[in-house]
């Protein structure tokens, strides 16, 4: 687990491996344990490794002509020793890696490999990843099990591939600069590259100001830097002249929508995220547990709980970290105590965050986050992360992608209906929709969303864009008609070379979307900024090859010890039932997870109350950044817009304190980013 960086000049430059070094640094947090870099010079041939282990570690090397750098920070988690350390290059030195992540299937892997001929210097996945790239070339994507951005330079062959795992858990960003373009695991470490503007996005800022979302595509909210896309690679070829027009990217993995066989597959389900979950608790370090109360990450103690007590995993920690709100609606708290007394042995850590502290730490975790987040409960996970790495856990599992992919989200329900409709299914509709009436959406208009949803998704989007124009009245107008930037495609000279697959059904369209779009993407870029914010690694076994593959006919092996099973081979027939989310996940967890989660109705997830806190201990930090000179000069907002927003939010209407806390959180964003 590490943070990389580096970049591809169009023309060599000495003054560029000080750039390396000034990136790679910026990414301390992320390896605190160690960290180099390389540095490729004419025909890309590598010139000259360092490590500079140390924060504040500066080589001398700024004689070098580069053409291509790579950097690499080190938190050591599989081989702790100078045999994983990065970047790594094959023996003959024609192969250099740099890698951020955890390959879960490693150990299988370095078997196959070493039945090649292949040989090993330690046991770190890095060195895995690296013989397997030697081995089967970019095919070696498509065989990891786990997490992973990674970058390899391949000088012998001329290319250069930039890659990212299936589900996009670990991040990578690509940008355009003055010299050429530049790749990181976060934006802050392209920043670093003289000519990377730091300019705004104004279409990704529209759409945040609107409804709160930013990783809806590849584009972010700066200008000229993108979100690699997740399950794909970039290819780049190094014998042409400069980066523009000398790249390709390539899907190595796609989704595949299955029928429902009819089968009753539980007990499969739940060995199968049970092997998911044991694929996770590998490692040299103490391993820890996020628990909200919710079935997802209840889901996870539990049976992590099961594989220990059945004598393995002795590093798993016996901590489960909880943020509660004493005496709040939201508190989930007596559900967490529920997995803890269920599981005997472990040791419940509770966290209380208060908008107060929130206040004080609110730009150091806006930095980490580096793009404005839509409302404090990301804060409620960023409390439960420094409270781990306070109690000397390294490593955490988390719950992120049981409701993507288990439709745990009450907005799956009028799409499920519609689609009930569309199959001419008129029973199951009336059944459903009785049992709608009675639970999730009891004061919802629930038909006017299923009329909407039966709608084609153009029109919808057509629709709710009409409709911000009408109800946001603090946004000045000219943001609604800005101009799309240009794409990443076109920037960065890369061609597209296979698209997905259209999804098998509006239903199956809209699962899609929460996953690749509209909720997962989001969620992960906070699960792992959070977490390398206190040098903890993060792992979400509900995001793995063993969930996935089984429904496009691939084994998976030791994760399952029943019939294969994943959430892309059941209906949303089985995943929502009588009105209840998530059932076919509820059911399988049965006997392993307390009654008392698995009946739960509501859906809360370490959310944090934003009206009362807005209306309170944030008070102070939000009327301070709206009323400010900076804020007025922004030119993005209309002030009697902004006044009646205040209003509103003061008179307790927690919906327009969701928009203010957006509206102030953009202006802070933009003094730590823009202003210095």
């Amino acid at each position: 687990m590490c943070g990389i960086a580096g970049f591809l000049l169009d023309e060599i430059n000495p003054a560029a491996p000080d750039w390396l070094t000034a990136m790679t640094q910026a990414l301390f947090h992320r390896g605190p344990d160690d960290g180099g870099g390389v540095i490729f010079g004419m025909n890309a041939k590598p010139t000259v490794a360092r490590r500079f282990p140390k924060r504040d570690d500066r080589p001398n090397w700024s004689y070098i002509p580069a053409k291509i750098g790579m950097g690499a920070r080190r938190l050591s988690i599989v081989d702790r020793s100078d045999a994983g350390a990065q970047p790594m290059s094959s023996p003959d030195g024609r192969v250099w890696l740099v890698y951020n992540g955890e390959i879960y299937n490693h150990a299988a892997l370095r078997d196959e490999l070493r039945e090649t001929g292949a040989t090993f210097h330690g046991h770190s996945d890095t060195e895995v990843l690296l013989n397997g790239y030697r081995a089967w070339g970019a095919e070696v994507f498509a065989r990891l099990d786990g997490m992973f951005a990674c970058a390899i330079v391949d000088w012998a062959a001329g290319k250069m591939l930039l890659a990212r795992d299936y589900f996009g858990i670990k991040p990578l960003y690509l940008g355009r600069f003055a010299d050429g373009m530049g790749f990181a695991s976060e934006i802050k470490a392209l920043l670093m590259l003289p000519g990377q503007p730091a300019g705004i996005n104004e279409t990704v800022l529209r759409d945040f100001l609107c409804d709160g979302r930013i990783d809806a595509s590849e584009e972010t909210m700066f200008a000229d830097i993108w979100s690699m896309p997740a399950g794909s690679y970039v290819k780049i070829d190094l014998r042409g002249k400069g980066t523009m027009h000398a790249g390709a990217t390539l899907r190595y993995f796609d989704w595949k929508y299955v029928a429902n066989d009819g089968v009753k597959r539980e007990h499969a389900l739940r060995e199968t995220l049970k092997g998911a979950v044991r694929s996770h608790l590998q490692g040299d370090v103490s391993i820890g547990s996020c628990l909200s109360g919710g079935v997802d990450s209840s889901s996870i103690v539990s049976l992590a709980h099961a594989l220990r007590q059945e004598g393995a995993f002795e590093q798993l920690s016996q901590h489960t970290f909880t943020a509660v709100l004493p005496g709040d609606a939201l508190d989930e708290s007596c559900y967490a105590q529920a997995v803890v007394d269920a599981c005997d042995g472990l040791e419940s850590q509770l966290v209380e965050p208060t908008p107060e502290r929130l206040v004080a730490c609110v730009d150091e975790l806006l930095w980490h986050q580096e793009q404005p987040f839509g409302s404090p409960s990301i804060y409620m996970q960023w409390e439960v992360m420094r409270l781990a790495r306070a109690r000397g856990v390294t490593v955490l599992l988390d719950g992120q992608g049981g409701d993507e992919l288990f439709c745990g989200y009450e907005g799956y329900i009028p799409i499920h209906l519609a689609d009930l409709l569309r199959r001419g299914k008129v029973r199951g509709f009336r059944r459903e929709y009785k049992f709608a009436r009675q639970g999730y959406y009891r004061n919802k208009k629930l038909l006017k969303h299923v009329m909407a949803a039966l709608l084609p998704a153009a029109t919808r989007e057509k629709w709710r864009r009409a409709d911000w124009l009408t109800k946001r009245p603090w946004l000045e107008p000219e943001l609604f008609i800005a101009d799309a930037a240009p794409t990443m495609w076109e920037r960065l000279g890369i061609q597209q070379v296979n698209e997905r697959a259209k999804p098998a059904s509006a239903f199956s369209g809209r699962w899609w979307s929460m996953i690749r779009r509209d909720s997962l993407p989001q969620l992960l870029r906070f699960e792992d900024r959070n977490s390398m914010a206190h040098s903890i690694e993060a792992r979400v076994p509900f995001l793995t090859r063993a969930m996935l593959m089984a429904s496009v006919g691939e084994s998976v092996g030791d994760h399952a010890h029943g019939a294969p099973v994943d959430a892309l081979a059941l209906s949303a027939d089985e995943k929502i039932v009588d009105g209840q989310l998530k059932v076919s996940l509820r059911e399988a967890m049965r006997g392993v997870v307390p009654e008392r989660v698995l009946n739960r109705t509501d859906k809360i997830g370490f959310s944090a109350p934003t009206g009362a806190w807005m209306r309170g201990g944030l008070e102070p930090w939000w009327k301070e950044l709206v009323t400010s000179q900076s804020f007025l000069d922004r030119g993005c907002f209309l002030p009697k817009g902004v006044v009646k927003l205040i209003e509103r939010t003061e008179a307790g209407d927690d919906e327009a304190a969701l928009h203010l806390w957006r509206v102030a959180i953009v202006e802070q964003w933009a003094r730590r980013f823009l202003d210095g």
